[in-house]
């Protein structure tokens, strides 16, 4: 089964360096805005929805670090009302997607 919290997968140095870093001020909200998932599928050569499963991972990791860090709110842009203007296929993709990941994330909590 897929998980959104898995061990930490940090290396030893990431690990110190998040220490050194939680010794100051860490701001208790933080935004992420999802952006480049199709030219990055595009550069590697990959489907758009491959791109923005790679995404939903950078989110992950990115979510896992927050959890880390005492992060204890974050705001995800992640679709605008611009996307629609996509073609259907990638719309739905974008939104099964979406259901699956944060369904899965919901079980864990």
């Amino acid at each position: 089964m897929a998980t959104w919290f898995a061990a930490d997968k940090r290396s030893w140095l990431q690990k110190k360096f998040g220490q050194i870093l939680k010794a100051g001020h860490m701001p208790k909200h933080i935004a992420i805005i999802m952006d480049g998932n199709r030219r990055y599928a595009k550069n590697k050569h990959m489907q758009k929805i491959e791109g923005h499963l790679s995404g939903f991972e950078k989110l992950t990791e990115s979510l896992s670090w927050c959890f880390a860090f005492d992060i204890t709110e974050v705001t995800v842009y992640a679709f605008s009302i611009e996307n629609f203007k996509r073609s259907k296929e990638e719309v739905d993709g974008l939104f099964n997607l979406a259901r699956l990941e944060f369904q899965i994330l919901v079980n864990e909590m």
